[in-house]
């Protein structure tokens, strides 16, 4: 089988030496023919050079002077890439670690599906690496409110063994042919953090591709170090997630669903911010569930304006 050319992207913000510890894995990789992009999307200078002054020289490193969200980072790979005229693009988060064979599984499961599916794998917690973390996910109802994670912090036995095709995949790693692209386009400037990755797939499928869950491709997934999102309070991170949650549902969803839940969810903030200011809670989280409250009403806010995410963020000094 002829190995097509493959770029992979990945960014890198203020983390050089995870991010080194993750090109080190893709260099491992089995599969030779790609090109492998970093996007420096705006990192201090000492971070930036000590990417520099320690990457593969085999790595192109591509500095944004400005931090322009993960949206921006990664259409600005896709520029660069497309320099290479690949047959695929690799989209992978920088707090990984890439299985030598996950490529070579990735692009045998897309040459499968005949290049008209969008493939990720299997992919493990970091710190517990044989505890699945996802491996894609099912819509329990029809209009994309509610997922079901199959093999969500499991043991790998090998009951997710099946490749089979998926509602939903994470970005966390995913394999998109070159005709996808040019259908799909780029991931939407609307988003700058958080469901750019839920949206850009259902626009896939809604051009009537699919998308794959293949088993053999593997990946150990930190989990957002950069944003925080360990950190469940994170008042900076509860914005983003819920200014985009409204906007992902309201370009993909039926608009009488939309509005439907608008009418239920945002009753219920309102209640959570004025019981947590009555009754004593400790001030992270308040500030916290007062972050999610806000970025739901930005939210709002977006579908009057319709402006591209500038980053900005109240809960951000």
């Amino acid at each position: 089988m002829k190995k097509s050319k493959v770029v992979i992207i990945t960014l890198n913000y203020n983390q050089s030496k995870m991010t080194l510890e993750c090109i080190d894995s893709i260099l491992k990789s089995s599969y030779r023919n790609y090109k492998l992009i970093v996007v420096d999307n705006g990192s201090r200078k000492e971070e930036y050079d000590y990417l520099i002054n320690n990457v593969d020289s085999k790595v192109l490193v591509r500095k944004i002077e400005k931090n322009c969200g993960y949206v921006g980072g990664v259409n600005h790979g896709f520029s660069e890439a497309n320099e290479f005229n690949p047959d695929y693009f690799l989209i992978m988060n920088n707090d990984t670690l890439l299985d030598e064979k996950a490529i070579h599984y990735l692009f045998e499961a897309a040459e499968r599906n005949k290049q008209n599916a969008i493939v990720s794998g299997k992919i493990y917690h970091f710190d517990k690496p044989n505890i699945l973390q996802r491996t894609g996910s099912f819509f329990s109802d029809k209009n994309y409110l509610k997922e079901i994670y199959p093999g969500k912090d499991e043991e790998d036995r090998g009951q997710h063994d099946k490749e089979e095709e998926r509602d939903m995949l994470d970005d966390i790693f995913w394999l998109i042919p070159k005709k996808i692209f040019q259908e799909v386009g780029y991931y939407s400037n609307n988003f700058f953090l958080y469901c750019e990755q839920g949206d850009y797939a259902l626009r896939a499928v809604k051009k009537g591709f699919k998308l794959v869950y293949t088993p053999k491709a593997k990946i150990w997934h930190k989990g957002s170090v950069t944003t925080g999102e360990g950190n469940k309070l994170s008042p900076a991170v509860n914005f983003w997630r819920n200014k985009g949650s409204v906007i992902y549902l309201y370009r993909n969803i039926k608009k009488k669903y939309f509005y439907l839940k608008l009418l239920k969810s945002l009753p219920k903030l309102i209640i959570k911010n004025t019981f947590n200011f009555l009754y004593l809670r400790s001030t992270n989280d308040k500030r916290s569930d007062y972050a999610a409250l806000v970025g739901y009403l930005y939210g709002i806010k977006w579908i009057f304006n319709k402006k591209p995410d500038d980053g900005y963020n109240p809960f951000i000094k």
